[in-house]
């Protein structure tokens, strides 16, 4: 009785179909693969966008927070622009004032220096006046300013503010998006940032931040967000 089973001609058919079928789902699962990094970079692109958007929102929104008097005063602005840098003012807290202020003056008697650095600004300002001054040194008592007070104030009549200041810049050498507060070293907000832009129109109140972050192929892929600081509003409410 013959023997049964396939033939060479048949074997070879056989490991030759196995072999393209299988080089064709290599072949398709590396199609697959590369897709699925290739969405994976845009969506972690995409995150890291809108998560830095989305703080520096917040900051903007809280711009000029406590500060109405000041900025109708014309003392300082709330929202600004400075060779690149974005800067946003707040209130960070009321200080006690213990005595008057008198123009050309540089030391002020404070309730409390706690938790004040050298490096900090203050508002000083009455209900027709006012001046931000950096302070130069932090003594028990006392802040030292680091120019004259070109004004005079009264005790009874005058608010004295320990700004917050936010600053968000472009780290072009190493395309870092970064966010400093106060005096503090600078934080990386977002990476791999190709540019970053602003604009603040004060007749309209709204803020528009732009920014590219480096894509696929070193493709740019841009985002916008446009923003309406009530803060900023209410200072110029009539």
């Amino acid at each position: 009785m013959p023997e049964k089973g396939f033939s060479l001609i048949e074997s070879l058919m056989s490991l030759s179909l196995f072999l393209i079928i299988l080089l064709s789902s290599l072949e398709f699962f590396a199609s697959a693969r590369s897709h699925f990094l290739k969405l994976k970079d845009e969506q972690e692109t995409n995150q890291a966008a809108y998560s830095g958007l989305d703080k520096m929102r917040v900051d903007i929104l809280q711009g000029g927070l406590g500060l109405l008097m000041p900025a109708r005063l014309g003392v300082l602005e709330s929202i600004s622009k400075n060779n690149g840098t974005l800067i946003i003012y707040t209130k960070e807290k009321d200080l006690s004032l213990l005595t008057d202020l008198v123009s050309g003056q540089t030391r002020i008697l404070v309730g409390s220096t706690k938790k004040i650095k050298k490096g900090r600004e203050l508002c000083i300002f009455d209900s027709n006046k006012g001046e931000a001054k950096p302070i130069s040194s932090v003594n028990k008592d006392s802040l030292v300013l680091s120019s004259p007070l070109n004004s005079s104030y009264l005790k009874d009549d005058t608010s004295l503010i320990l700004l917050k200041k936010i600053s968000l810049f472009l780290d072009e050498n190493k395309h870092i998006l970064r966010r400093k507060v106060n005096s503090s070293p600078p934080q990386p907000l977002v990476e791999d940032v190709t540019s970053f832009d602003f604009d603040y129109e004060k007749s309209s109140n709204l803020a528009r931040l732009r920014l590219g972050l480096k894509a696929n192929k070193n493709k740019e892929r841009r985002y916008e967000i446009s923003v309406f600081p009530k803060n900023t509003a209410l200072a110029f409410r009539r």
